[in-house]
């Protein structure tokens, strides 16, 4: 996070975002402050619980994600899960019958599902994420694009 935070800092000539914030913070129990303040959450590579949060498993990190984002606010995800990590990772690798799951399970958290497809090489590459290139992700490994919206409040 350290250098992703740095290039944010940069002048916007130089690509940087005033308006981006870099959080420590379990998933589970983010910062009351930071509710609902969310236009755009991104979540690169999870693992542990962070991981079953962003696939709804997980209902206090799900909860606690969701909590984040403003009405509107969008979150993507990029997730790779192989056969080789399923006891670390507690679930499965991701299919694309799982799609109407994940959006069944996200829906109880007010996000809707509107994008669920395997990520291109581009998309994990323009991530930025030093972790997907130690995993290869795309070359050896499936990524998962997940793209969800926090419904207006009513």
């Amino acid at each position: 996070m350290a250098e992703s935070s740095l290039r944010a800092a940069r002048p916007e000539r130089r690509r940087g975002l005033a308006n981006a914030l870099f959080i420590v913070a379990a998933a589970e129990a983010p910062p009351a402050e930071l509710c609902g303040l969310a236009d755009e959450l991104t979540i690169l590579f999870p693992w542990g619980s962070l991981l079953r949060g962003a696939l709804a498993v997980d209902a206090q990190a799900a909860a606690g994600i969701a909590a984040l984002l403003r009405p509107g606010g969008r979150l993507t995800t990029f997730i790779s899960i192989t056969d080789r990590d399923v006891a670390a990772a507690g679930t499965p690798p991701l299919r694309q019958a799982d799609a109407d799951v994940i959006a069944d399970r996200w829906s109880a958290y007010g996000l809707h599902l509107v994008g669920f497809a395997p990520a291109t090489q581009e998309e994990v590459r323009a991530g930025g994420s030093s972790w997907a290139r130690r995993l290869r992700a795309t070359d050896d490994r499936p990524v998962w694009r997940l793209e969800l919206v926090a419904r207006a409040a009513e």
